[in-house]
């Protein structure tokens, strides 16, 4: 053992392979290793600070180079292991590589590694913080890091693995160190503890193993500062004031007070620790901890709490009122306080606290859609339409000739909100079919021919409109909503550069070869022309537009519709080419 003037983390520093506290599954292989010869050129060793990365390559370089090694262990008397043990190896170069980061010293030592090693079998390069290193740097180190000496072997460490390039990864063993239970701490600093003569309550190990966060080395230097500040005798109240925690009745009082959402006494122990000069993000923390020691009993899980019985008591009674999901709210909240910008202000952690505390609004409830109303049973005749009544000839202006049909103003049809339909409930809409496999054919044609542009128009966004199509023998019959889409697609179909993609698709999908047709088209294949004046999208435009519907007679496919009725005084001719209804504008009413 080395002199007692040293520092805990450096006297207490593992000699061996068994020495490592908490890493045998990275021990273990390099003991294998060693046993088997099979050392490779290149390791690379990850894992979190104090966790014994740079302990175990210098154990690996004394394994190596050991005059006489006992069952992969270094026997710590020989000249070379003492002089690894003291600093004083040739063969062992430790690099710090944030402060030899640049190509030229890789460079350097790549010039110095072709020497042969002075006392020892192997030379050891330890780098460091690897990850420092420039891209130029990396780059020199790859040939030589690939295919070293045979007498050089690479030990490259690092916190930030994510760092380093990929073609250093893959030219090395990696290991991946973890961070250390706090078990494990415990018992190791119970250890030191005991060959250094401090008596330390386990109470004291356990809040330095979790302050530590699973870096030994950190523990240690908390060891060694308590027993520097309070000598050999350590309690827990010191620890807490050392290490600015407050104290732990202080953690736990304000983690009962968030559960019995008591702001008021919340308030008043952050105040009362803020004003005795504590550090308010360790309060935090340390309320953090008791919570979730909280969250634990209250999930049923005993084994990994960490904390005192009389915070697991306190939080057992102040649990029994709290849900799961308020432990966890509290929780949450409290890491949302921010110390980066103000640290000795109360104010973050006042703001968490009463956030956490704050009642948090109920979800919106949406009421359910109401049903639709029942539909009247019986059948339902039309609702009678009352006829204007004519106006006398002598007032009507004189009304000039034109070549399109004149629409007379039409009475205003109630809505379905006016007073006229009152008391009269809608008809239930019927329930939506469900997809057939007519349906799914269809839809299929659809989807091929969704980039197919046609003679004028895209085919898939036509056929979209087709409300029903029927498969008769040979043929495949269109029906459609609308009446002028269906002459855009009788339009399509005239022309073989329509047709053909059109029943190639139908082919496809239906797997017959089918003949496409319009459902309204007569023999020869010309589209049927619609039979009432109703029929025709001209005229439920001008409908929609203000006009009315005096006469409802049929219209042939050229001739002219039928005149109005004799007690209508109105008998204007219209134009013969197209089969409207004889309806005036509105806007030339008189």
């Amino acid at each position: 053992m080395t002199s007692r003037n040293e520092v805990f983390y450096r006297k207490w520093r593992p000699q061996r392979f068994d020495e490592v506290a908490g890493q045998d599954h990275v021990t273990g292989t390099l003991r294998q290793a060693l046993r088997t010869d099979r050392v490779a050129h290149a390791y690379l060793l990850c894992g979190p600070r104090g966790t014994g990365k740079t302990s175990t390559a210098r154990i690996l370089a004394k394994a190596l180079n050991c005059q006489n090694p006992r069952d992969s262990e270094p026997c710590g008397g020989c000249d070379n292991c003492v002089a690894v043990t003291e600093n004083r190896m040739l063969d062992l170069i430790e690099i710090d590589a944030a402060s030899n980061r640049g190509i030229d010293n890789i460079r350097d030592l790549r010039d110095k590694a072709r020497f042969a090693p002075g006392s020892g079998k192997y030379k050891v390069y330890v780098i460091d913080e690897v990850h420092q290193l420039s891209g130029d740097a990396f780059n020199a180190l790859l040939k030589t890091l690939e295919e070293p000496p045979p007498h050089v072997i690479f030990v490259l460490a690092t916190t930030e693995t994510h760092r380093v390039p990929a073609t250093i990864l893959s030219r090395c063993q990696r290991f991946d160190f973890r961070r250390l239970s706090n078990e494990v701490v415990i018992d190791k600093l119970a250890e030191i503890a005991g060959e250094e003569e401090i008596d330390a309550d386990p109470e004291v190990l356990s809040l330095i193993a979790r302050t530590a966060y699973g870096s030994l080395r950190d523990a240690e230097n908390l060891l060694e500062q308590l027993a520097v500040s309070y000598g050999s005798e350590v309690t827990l109240d010191q620890a807490f004031e050392l290490l600015g925690l407050g104290d732990a009745e202080s953690s736990i009082e304000l983690a009962v007070a968030a559960l019995k959402s008591d702001p008021k006494r919340a308030l008043e122990i952050i105040n009362r620790e803020a004003a005795k000069g504590a550090d308010l993000g360790r309060l935090r923390s340390g309320t953090v901890d008791v919570l979730r020691a909280g969250l634990l009993v209250k999930a049923g899980v005993e084994d990994a709490l960490g904390q005192s019985q009389e915070a697991l008591d306190a939080m057992t009674e102040a649990g029994r009122g709290a849900s799961l999901e308020k432990l966890l709210h509290v929780v949450t909240e409290l890491e949302k306080a921010d110390f980066k910008q103000n640290s000795s202000s109360p104010l973050p952690l006042e703001i968490a606290l009463l956030n956490a505390l704050a009642e948090r609004p109920a979800p919106p409830v949406t009421a359910a859609p109401a049903p639709p109303p029942a539909t009247q049973r019986g059948p339902v005749g039309p609702a009678p339409t009352r006829r204007p009544q004519p106006v006398p000839p002598q007032a009507q202006p004189q009304r000039p000739t034109s070549p399109r049909a004149t629409v007379r103003p039409a009475a205003r049809v109630p809505s379905s909100g006016s007073p006229g339909n009152q008391g009269q409930p809608e008809p239930a809409q019927p329930p939506r079919p469900a997809r057939t496999p007519q349906d799914q054919r269809w839809a299929q044609v659809i989807k091929e021919l969704s980039r197919t542009k046609g003679v004028q128009f895209n085919l898939g966004a036509l056929l979209r409109d087709v409300q029903d199509a029927k498969q008769n023998g040979d043929t495949l019959s269109l029906s459609f909503r609308n009446s002028s889409m269906e002459e855009r697609v009788a339009g399509e179909l005239s022309d073989p550069r329509g047709r053909n993609p059109v029943e190639t698709a139908v082919e496809n999908a239906y797997a017959v070869k089918l003949k496409v047709v319009i459902a309204r088209q007569d023999a020869n294949g010309e589209l049927q022309k619609p039979t009432t004046a109703m029929d025709s999208h001209i005229v439920r435009a001008a409908v929609t537009m203000g006009a009315r519907i005096l006469d409802e007679g049929s219209v042939s496919s050229g001739g002219p519709a039928k005149s109005a009725p004799t007690d209508t005084p109105e008998t204007n001719t219209p134009d013969t080419n197209a089969p409207e209804a004889n309806a005036t504008n509105p806007n030339q009413a008189g």
